[in-house]
């Protein structure tokens, strides 16, 4: 596995797809990320993703807010600083205000299920919460961590270090534990590879975790025959998607 594929699987690396004829908050203001927005209904705040049009299978129903994933891998000197877990998520909150948006179900796969967590744990607008590619209970966030500092070593640094840095001490279960929106997970059960030396397992743990997410209230999904390679199947996700949120947010 090369450098980059690895960052890709780590959510290091994200590659944008664009909506057309969509609405841009590129003249909404310097300071919200941008975003496009396609179709009308419940809004779901997304990270853009590749292919081209991943979410076209929901707009015929939904609000889908697609953040683009640009800053994510800027690697200027002010966005590696500033590039903490409060800050990621004060720009997700920021591009719902700037789209008019009060509640909204968030959904990402990889760093995005990272960043939704902690999204989740920091504000109450959460109408849902799907987290694909990145198990709840069990993150390997000191693993990921010790990757993006051996890459910084070796004159590599990446946003990414600054985010996992910011996650040290998280209390993972007791803020899981508190969430209450409606949320799901789902990984490939045969996600797992290795990263820069260390074993990143995400469908063995979702699985090894399964039991006791359940119980906290979570609906988990294990998807045969997939590995992280799963976040570029929109063919399989928009129908995990429907099947969560439909019943949820168009009742």
């Amino acid at each position: 596995m090369n450098r980059r594929e690895t960052l890709q699987r780590l959510g290091s690396v994200s590659v944008l797809g664009m909506f057309s004829n969509v609405l841009s908050s590129q003249t909404r203001g310097q300071h919200v990320r941008p975003f496009t927005v396609r179709g009308s209904g419940p809004a779901l705040i997304v990270f853009d993703r590749e292919p081209g049009g991943f979410y076209d299978q929901l707009a015929d129903r939904y609000r889908v807010v697609a953040i683009e994933a640009a800053f994510i891998t800027d690697n200027s000197p002010a966005n590696i600083a500033s590039f903490t877990a409060d800050r990621v998520c004060a720009d997700i909150l920021a591009v719902a205000d700037a789209a008019g948006v009060d509640r909204f179900a968030w959904f990402g796969f990889s760093f995005g299920s990272v960043a939704g967590l902690q999204l989740a744990s920091r504000t109450n607008r959460l109408s849902a919460l799907v987290c694909g590619g990145w198990p709840p209970l069990g993150g390997q966030y000191a693993e990921t961590l010790a990757y993006t500092e051996e890459e910084a070593a070796q004159d590599r640094t990446t946003p990414a270090l600054t985010f996992y840095r910011s996650l040290r001490g998280w209390p993972e279960r007791e803020a899981v534990a508190k969430l209450t929106c409606p949320r799901m997970t789902f990984a490939g059960n045969k996600d797992e590879f290795v990263a820069g030396g260390q074993r990143i397992r995400i469908g063995p743990l979702l699985a090894e975790h399964r039991a006791e997410l359940e119980r906290m209230g979570w609906t988990v999904e294990l998807i045969d025959a997939f590995g992280h390679g799963l976040g570029a199947r929109p063919d399989v996700i928009m129908p995990i998607l429907g099947r969560f949120l439909d019943p949820i947010l168009l009742r």
